[in-house]
């Protein structure tokens, strides 16, 4: 049975592809109702910016990693100004720290980049909009 969450998951580079499948389309469902679109996506283009220079180095380095925390900061801006947004941030963060504290980065890293990508695609098949 596939994950629909990250709760117990420490290391995002452990997770298989049917886990991110599962844990996208939960979560991606779950805020459809709260987060806009245009939220979603301006965070995405932050993390599709990193995985730009992920590409371009072929290696998790520390100005990847650091690029990876610095997301934090913007989340709690975000859920700070839209009270709505916390459990995007607190998800969100969750999964940051799994690619931070994996034993395989770059994997963790990968499994990252494909998580946010099935949360935006569900967030848009579950009706996410702009409110």
């Amino acid at each position: 049975m596939p994950r629909t969450h990250l709760n117990g998951v420490t290391d995002l580079g452990a997770i298989k592809p049917e886990d991110i499948d599962g844990i996208g389309k939960a979560q991606g469902k779950a805020f459809a109702d709260n987060v806009k679109t245009s939220q979603l996506r301006a965070f995405y283009g932050a993390v599709n910016r990193i995985r730009v220079q992920f590409q371009q180095a072929n290696d998790f380095s520390p100005r990847i990693e650091r690029s990876l925390i610095l997301l934090k900061p913007k989340l709690a801006y975000a859920a700070g100004r839209h009270n709505t947004l916390k459990s995007f941030q607190s998800f969100m963060v969750q999964a940051i720290d799994g690619v931070v504290k994996s034993n395989g980065k770059e994997q963790a890293l990968t499994n990252f980049f494909d998580l946010l990508e099935a949360v935006v695609a569900y967030h848009k098949f579950y009706g996410g909009k702009d409110k």
